[in-house]
């Protein structure tokens, strides 16, 4: 008991620390006018369907590119080996491939995915309230260094709802110690304990702590009808958009060879192949899932 306690002790240290390095809160705030809160209601489905479907043609591009040249054509825009025309016409070379394919090449990452899936949807309608409603949220989210709490805390004011995920909330404690010189932490105990006192993740009211909550390796099934979400994990280190249970993630360091840096899967943190994941091995454990309003 003295060895769990001490451990807890250690890790909500390390958390506090965490936060009060981003502030009490994040930066600025995101307000949006009565006339664009009514225009996302009127045009959401139709938001959802675009995004979706821009999902679905990036994953189906990425798939269709690998396959004929091995290559990834979305790169990772944080990989210090991909950072300049040069170094992916080399890199392009290595692999057996014409350096002239880097014309072809997108950057990718997490945020921008999902970014670039909801600006499409958001535009589609050609309303000016969500254009302009798009513009606060994009211009928010940078603000906060592109983080996935900052985002999802801007969806909500417009209307989402948004869920705690945790499939075994008893394994925290586990996870805290395994993850202890993880690069990306989860923090899992010390954000279970605020959210239980608070209801709060990180800077973000929580609407939901129980449908995503304990199920271990089995998804709910009213979470695997809903036909899009925006997910965060660990605190906002990392973002993932989704679908029908599905979840595509980009990664935004792996080799330019790699088949992954693109990669879908089922949204079951602890289920063989399931995602989010950082790597084969090491995944994400908690955080949050925002749904968009759908009448």
């Amino acid at each position: 008991m003295r060895t769990k306690k001490k451990l807890l002790g250690v890790l909500m240290s390390m958390a506090l620390v965490f936060s009060s390095a981003h502030g009490a809160g994040f930066k600025g705030e995101v307000e949006f006018t009565d006339a664009e809160v009514e225009s996302h209601a009127t045009h959401a489905r139709l938001i959802v369907s675009k995004a979706r479907g821009y999902l679905q043609s990036t994953w189906q591009d990425h798939i269709t590119f690998y396959n004929k040249n091995g290559v990834s054509k979305y790169y990772g825009d944080r990989s210090k080996k991909l950072n300049t025309v040069g170094k992916r016409r080399r890199m392009l070379r290595k692999y057996g491939v014409s350096p002239d394919l880097e014309a072809s090449l997108k950057p990718t990452s997490c945020i921008g995915l999902t970014l670039n899936a909801l600006e499409k949807g958001f535009k589609e309608p050609e309303d000016e309230n969500l254009i302009s409603a798009w513009a606060k949220i994009e211009k928010f989210t940078r603000n906060n260094g592109v983080d996935g709490t900052a985002l999802v805390h801007a969806l909500q004011k417009l209307g989402w709802r948004i869920y705690y995920w945790n499939p075994d909330p008893e394994q925290n404690e586990v996870w805290d110690k395994e993850e202890i010189n993880w690069q990306s932490k989860g923090y899992h105990s010390y954000r279970y304990i605020m959210l239980k006192r608070k209801g709060t993740y990180y800077f973000n009211k929580v609407d939901d702590t129980k449908l995503l909550v304990g199920f271990g390796k089995v998804v709910p099934e009213e979470f695997i009808k809903l036909p899009f979400f925006v997910g965060v994990a660990h605190t906002g280190y990392h973002i993932f958009p989704g679908m029908n249970g599905e979840v595509i993630e980009a990664h935004s360091t792996r080799a330019l060879n790699s088949k992954d840096n693109l990669e879908k899967s089922k949204f079951n943190p602890l289920g063989t192949g399931g995602g989010p994941r950082w790597t084969r091995t090491e995944k994400y454990r908690s955080g949050l899932i925002a749904v968009p309003p759908l009448k």
